[in-house]
């Protein structure tokens, strides 16, 4: 019968942990994380059942956590107590020649499968997964595969927060017209950041082949400082210097545009701009913008001033909206959605 058992850390709220599923693909269960909350999907020959139950787990501490098959249930454990037991008539796989074979699939789903789901879920999850033992042999077959992409190993410690490694970017429709006020659209863009590196773009715009509007750090000449700077196109229209920004310290940085006035604002410094360029960025936002988080997609030379991508942590707000990287349209594999390595000081 089908059992598993591991240690899961993680602060995303959804997504999933385990998906196994039958050699012929008629029946499968699904592990996952919904509100915090674990939740149980399967399907056999007798029908299909979805089950969620006990306390929140993605405080970002460690739980154990285990899922088996007993003879007429499947139990769900949580620090070896049990928060759910499942009615299940029959096993949930036939054995062939005596053995149970099952296809395993670990933070995530194979492509032909999300529709059959009985509740659809957002399958993008960030966690950490150890001690393993899967069909009760271990972590046969799961250390392999992971021991040779150092992006699937385990931060030692980690906060809340997205970690940008300084090699990709996410990508976002989001839409700006603004219905609350006169104004045609409204850009409003809070950050928390603790860089890791000098140099990236943090936030951008994209239409077609040009970079419409970017917030990015840069390199300062001065040595215990960084700029913060706003470009339309390849010109800098508002800049601010901060204090050394790669520290322990998270800064807070505010954009704020209208087609009439751009506001920067870095700590408790604020920049203001009604500069010209503003008219470019407004016949931009007329047309289709993508949104892009920790760098650019490739545009042409000149197009923009900084196309490093960016390096550390960073949390980011748009229009009062909080954007969680699991539902960007497009995100590098390698960026951390819900972890943040922690610094100790």
């Amino acid at each position: 019968r089908f059992t598993a058992e591991f240690d899961f850390r993680t602060y995303d709220a959804e997504g999933v942990i385990l998906y196994a599923e039958s050699v012929d693909n008629t029946a499968w269960i699904l592990l996952a994380l919904r509100d915090g909350k674990i939740e149980i999907q399967f399907k056999n020959e007798f029908g299909t059942k979805v089950t969620s139950g006990g306390k929140a787990v993605n405080d970002g501490l460690w739980h154990i956590i285990s899922v088996e098959e007993l003879e007429h249930s499947i139990s769900v454990k949580v620090a070896k107590e049990a928060v759910m037991s499942i009615n299940s008539p029959g096993t949930l796989f036939k054995q062939s020649q005596g053995f149970l074979e099952t296809k395993v699939y670990i933070a995530g789903l194979p492509r032909k499968v999300g529709n059959n789901l009985v509740k659809q879920i957002n399958p993008r999850l960030d966690g950490c997964i150890r001690a393993w033992n899967l069909m009760n042999q271990g972590h046969s077959g799961v250390k392999e595969v992971i021991q040779e992409k150092q992006s699937k190993h385990c931060l030692v410690s980690v906060g809340r927060g997205s970690f940008y490694p300084g090699t990709g970017m996410a990508a976002f429709q989001i839409n700006y017209n603004n219905l609350d006020s006169d104004e045609d659209w409204l850009i409003n863009v809070t950050l928390t950041i603790r860089p890791s590196t000098d140099t990236g773009v943090m936030f951008a715009l994209v239409s077609n082949e040009t970079v419409p509007l970017a917030l990015s750090i840069v390199d300062s000449n001065s040595s215990d400082s960084q700029k913060i700077i706003v470009t339309i196109g390849n010109i800098t229209v508002a800049h601010l210097e901060s204090k050394k920004l790669c520290t322990p310290r998270k800064v807070l940085i505010g954009l704020l545009v209208t087609k009439q006035q751009l506001e920067l604002s870095v700590d408790s410094l604020t920049d203001r701009s009604s500069s010209e360029q503003l008219s470019v960025l407004h016949q931009a936002m007329m047309t289709n913008v993508v949104t892009y988080l920790g760098g650019l997609p490739d545009v042409p030379l000149g197009a923009t001033l900084v196309t490093v991508f960016y390096n550390g942590c960073m949390e980011v707000k748009v229009n009062n909206r909080q954007l969680d990287l699991d539902e960007a349209i497009s995100k590098h594999n390698d960026i951390r959605s819900h972890s943040c390595p922690l610094i100790m000081q």
